[in-house]
């Protein structure tokens, strides 16, 4: 009887979203536990990339007037930049982009499209992974602790897999065949992880620490786990000099990225850019990252009670690794340019979503919960903020009919203020 509900209300939807996308949406997300109408919110965030304006002076300002300016993408043109990524005299080190740019170029110039398709491909791999997330985690009682998954579903900007393209898709790829393979060990998960490779460059890092992971059955005693995490603490500070030295042995492209993050040129403007942050930027900027590191080590305390299982064992082993990652990262690069950090706090938030679903009434959970809803608040007022610029009007009052036929590039910011 329930599956005829859903049935007939899906076919509702299918009419809601021809007149109004946004509906769909809306009453999707809302029972989001009905797996047959999450298709209405990869759908309308496809619509979101359709209508999707680029951030001035992004990444996505510049994709646009690079495929604008293409006229043609020819097979032979892509091949030839394929050939230049492997002999690494690519500007860009990676094939997602040159692969996007020449799909899309193969059947039309409209820009608009391309940004359809980037969205489609981000989002699709993104709600794979928060429906992952879903399953391991929910129960009746997680609802309680629901701020830890809208912290992982915010852990970007919604704008961030259209705006930036490359970073925010490997970081799903990544985060989707990392957990699943945690949770299954199946091997094609970390085949998978290693894609991320293929979108973008640097995680060829945190995919072979993904393969020693597995290699070890992310095991890992908790004492040899602390000492590490201590010594790359305190060795940090010499590793920039060592990479320096020896980063030819990764490749002509690895060396041109790494002087490119660390030349003094670019360390100045990026500490300059600081300067000028409000304070709930700064704030957000840090929060989240202080917050999951605290909360990490107090859970292993054993006077709290905090029951762990098989799974909860391995999110921990696997966060601990993360979080000597970042530190590793940010020994090398700009704390703005350290976006490992948030791949970090991305898995400790579902460990602490995990635990919070087999430890229910447990108080040190409860406390930590109640602790990070404001930093999540604030965290989502500044995501917000910056999204209203990319957000058509016509994803919020539109529909597919309007987007193709009228040219409007009026954003929610611009309406409302």
């Amino acid at each position: 009887m329930q599956s005829t509900i859903q049935k007939s209300n899906k076919l509702w939807l299918w009419i809601v979203f021809i007149i109004y996308p946004l509906g769909s949406f809306i009453y999707a997300l809302k029972h989001y536990s009905v797996k047959g109408y999450r298709v209405f919110i990869l759908l309308f965030f496809a619509f979101y990339g359709l209508t999707f304006l680029p951030i001035p002076n992004s990444d996505g300002s510049r994709y646009k007037e690079d495929f604008t300016y293409t006229r043609e993408y020819t097979l032979s043109q892509y091949y030839s930049d394929v050939l230049e990524v492997f002999s690494g005299e690519s500007d860009n080190p990676d094939f997602y982009a040159i692969t996007l740019k020449f799909v899309v170029h193969s059947f039309t110039s409209d820009v608009k499209i391309y940004f359809m398709i980037a969205a489609l491909v981000y989002f699709f791999v993104f709600l794979k992974l928060m429906e992952t997330i879903w399953n391991l985690t929910f129960k009746a009682q997680t609802k309680f602790y629901i701020g830890f998954f809208i912290g992982c579903f915010f852990i970007y900007n919604i704008s961030a897999g259209v705006n930036s393209i490359r970073f925010p898709l490997a970081f799903m790829v990544f985060a989707y065949g990392a957990l699943n393979l945690l949770i299954k060990r199946e091997r094609k998960y970390l085949i998978i992880a290693f894609l991320s490779i293929l979108i973008h460059f640097s995680f060829l890092f945190s995919s072979v620490i993904l393969l020693l992971g597995y290699l070890f059955r992310f095991k890992v005693n908790g004492r040899l786990l602390y000492f590490l995490l201590l010594m790359v603490f305190v060795f940090s500070s010499l590793l920039p000099s060592f990479i320096a030295d020896n980063i030819s042995v990764l490749g002509k492209v690895s060396e041109v990225k790494f002087e490119a993050y660390t030349q003094e040129g670019f360390q100045e403007t990026r500490t300059n850019h600081l300067q000028v942050w409000n304070w709930y930027v700064y704030f957000n900027f840090y929060a989240t990252y202080i917050f999951t590191v605290v909360a990490l080590l107090v859970t292993r305390f054993k006077l709290y009670g905090v029951k762990f299982d098989a799974i909860a064992e391995k999110l921990f082993v696997f966060s601990m690794i993360m979080l000597m990652h970042a530190m590793l990262s940010g020994s090398v690069v700009d704390v703005i340019s350290n976006r490992f950090n948030l791949l970090f706090s991305f898995f400790t938030l579902i460990y602490l979503l995990y635990l919070s679903s087999i430890n229910y009434g447990n108080k040190l959970l409860a406390i930590l919960h109640y602790i990070y809803i404001p930093i999540l608040i604030i965290n989502l007022l500044v995501k917000f903020r910056g999204d209203m610029s990319t957000i058509n009007a016509v994803a919020v009052f539109g529909n597919f009919i309007v987007a193709f036929f009228a040219d409007i590039s009026v954003s929610i910011t611009d309406l409302l203020f």
